[in-house]
């Protein structure tokens, strides 16, 4: 899933390059923010990492 977000995001990124800034408003209507959307994964992605690695720390301080 990330993949095809990271995906979008880049092809939004070089249209917005390609096309002028009324075409480009025209053109989002509808889609999703892939970039939004792609930070919202990470974001939660790394908040799961940091507690499972505070919950390995705390495993190896205890035993």
């Amino acid at each position: 899933e990330m993949l095809s977000l990271a995906t979008k995001y880049n092809k939004a990124v070089q249209e917005e390059d390609e096309l002028s800034p009324e075409k480009l408003a025209i053109a989002n209507v509808g889609r999703q923010d892939a970039k939004k959307h792609l930070e919202e994964h990470v974001s939660n992605l790394m908040s799961s990492n940091i507690v499972q690695t505070l919950g390995m720390m705390l495993d190896t301080v205890v035993f």
